[in-house]
């Protein structure tokens, strides 16, 4: 009898310290929202919070920045925070790079509203992308040569959306003159004409812009592509615009 009482004294002091709490590994979403706001200046929202793979005790955080995919690293507290890119030896590869990718998609609903602000397009073909760029910006500049002769080797259409930013404030009269005088792919960057600012071509910009500032998008250039993959800023490879259009 007293052996029967033992075992199930010994089986319940087994059960109960299984049943233990475990340590907290990952702070709260709200915590890491607080803390975080005090060191980025923009909105922001955290889309995926985990452990993360390959570190005991760091969590990995991803944010998003309008359209943007950040993945920071942080503790269990989410008082301190790592920014930087982790690399796995054996196979070389971009782990934090690697998450972004993950992230860095529009949904169908979206696609179908810039579809609605195309203003000009190049090319003929069953693919097809979004190329988002600002008359003045000089980094669009020099991507929209590039962008052309890919898109021309690979039949992908491109339709671009005129999106003049605030820091450039002869952009905007002269994305109204380009849908106005109906101008083509290779004036978007030319020192076109602003004498022709017509009704349709100011309520065409207006919306655009107002579509980019609802999805968050902020810089120029930025391509989305027709599976709702997107760049933003230069792409680093042809291989990059290839994955747009999968």
């Amino acid at each position: 009898m007293k052996k029967a009482i033992l075992a199930t004294m010994i089986g319940s002091v087994m059960l109960y310290s299984c049943k233990a709490p475990q340590a907290k590994v990952c702070p709260d979403e709200k915590a890491v929202k607080e803390n975080l706001g005090k060191l980025v200046n923009r909105e922001f929202s955290v889309v995926s919070l985990k452990p993360a793979e390959g570190f005991s005790g760091l969590c990995e955080v991803v944010l998003k920045v309008g359209l943007k995919p950040i993945v920071i690293y942080t503790n269990s507290e989410g008082k301190n925070y790592i920014v930087g890119n982790v690399f796995n030896v054996d196979t070389k590869e971009n782990l934090t790079q690697k998450t972004a990718s993950q992230y860095m998609t529009v949904s169908k609903e979206v696609l179908e509203k810039l579809e609605k602000s195309v203003n000009m397009t190049y090319g003929k073909g069953d693919k097809f992308v979004y190329y988002i760029t600002d008359p003045d910006c000089p980094f669009c500049k020099r991507f929209s040569p590039i962008l052309k002769d890919w898109a021309k080797k690979n039949n992908v259409e491109v339709k671009v959306i005129l999106y003049p930013l605030p820091i450039h404030p002869d952009a905007k009269p002269k994305a109204v003159a380009m849908v106005c005088d109906k101008k083509g792919y290779d004036d978007i960057h030319r020192n076109v004409s602003t004498k022709n600012q017509c009704k349709e071509g100011e309520k065409a910009i207006e919306e655009n812009m107002n579509l980019m500032q609802e999805l968050g998008i902020s810089g120029t250039p930025t391509v989305i592509g027709m599976n709702g993959k997107y760049i933003v800023g230069l792409p680093r490879s042809a291989e990059e615009l290839d994955d747009l259009v999968k």
